[in-house]
C-alpha cells in the first residue's frame, strides 16, 4: 500500500479527486501510470510514422512517382495529437480528457491504420508489379471530368513509348513495409489504450453510484 509521502504534490492532487470514488491510492497511481506510458508510445509511433511517410513522399517526388500524398501524414499526426491528448489526461485526470483519448484511440482502430495499411499496400503492389498509369485527368486530382479516361498498366504491357506518356506507381517497398509495420504497432497499441482507458472510465463511474 503506498502512502502519501511517496507520491509527489501532483499525484496527492489526482489522488484526492479519485478517493472521491473510492479507488485505492496504488490502483489510482498505477492507472495513471498506465495511461501515460500507453500516451508516450502513441507520440513516439506518430513521430516514427510521420518521419517515414515523409521519406516516403521525398523518394517518390525524386523518382517521380505518384502516390497519396499527405495521407499517411496526416493518419500519423492524428497519431501524435492522441498521446498528447493522453498525456494531458494522465497528468491532470480529467475525465473528459481521458474520455476523448478513449474515442480518438477507437478512431485509430477502424479509420487511421486501416487506412495506412491499404494505402502502403497499394503502393508496395504498384512499384514491385511496375505499374504505370495514365489518365487525362490528374491522378491526385479532387473531382473527376465527365468522360474521363484512366487506365493501369503493368509489367510487360508497358513498352518504352507508352513510358514517355505514362507515370510510375507506387514508392519503394522498404519505406511502405516499415510504415505498415508500424500501423500494426500503433493498432495494438490503440487497443490496450482502449481497454485501459475503459477500465478506468468504467471504474471510476461504478463505484461513484
Amino acid at each position: 500500500m503506498l502512502t502519501l509521502t511517496t507520491v509527489t504534490a501532483r499525484q496527492l492532487m489526482q489522488l484526492n479527486y479519485l478517493k472521491g470514488a473510492r479507488l485505492s491510492e496504488t490502483s489510482t497511481v498505477r492507472m495513471l501510470s498506465v495511461l501515460k506510458a500507453l500516451a508516450q508510445c502513441h507520440v513516439v509511433l506518430g513521430l516514427i510514422m510521420l518521419i517515414l511517410s515523409t521519406l516516403a513522399d521525398y523518394v517518390s517526388s525524386r523518382i517521380n512517382t505518384i502516390r497519396f500524398y499527405g495521407l499517411e501524414e496526416c493518419c500519423s499526426f492524428y497519431f501524435i495529437v492522441t498521446g498528447l491528448v493522453g498525456l494531458c489526461g494522465a497528468a491532470s485526470y480529467r475525465r473528459g480528457l481521458v474520455i476523448t483519448f478513449l474515442v480518438m484511440s477507437v478512431h485509430a482502430i477502424i479509420i487511421f491504420v486501416p487506412a495506412i495499411v491499404i494505402v502502403s499496400s497499394f503502393d508496395i503492389h504498384f512499384y514491385q508489379h511496375e505499374c504505370w498509369g495514365e489518365c487525362d485527368w490528374h491522378l491526385l486530382a479532387t473531382s473527376l471530368p465527365r468522360n474521363s479516361r484512366c487506365q493501369i498498366m503493368c509489367g510487360d504491357h508497358v513498352d518504352d513509348n507508352m513510358r514517355v506518356t505514362m507515370t510510375r506507381l507506387g514508392t519503394d517497398y522498404r519505406l511502405d513495409a516499415g510504415l505498415i509495420a508500424a500501423a500494426i504497432l500503433e493498432l495494438l497499441l490503440a487497443l490496450a489504450t482502449t481497454v485501459i482507458s475503459s477500465r478506468t472510465i468504467c471504474s471510476t463511474v461504478r463505484v461513484g453510484m
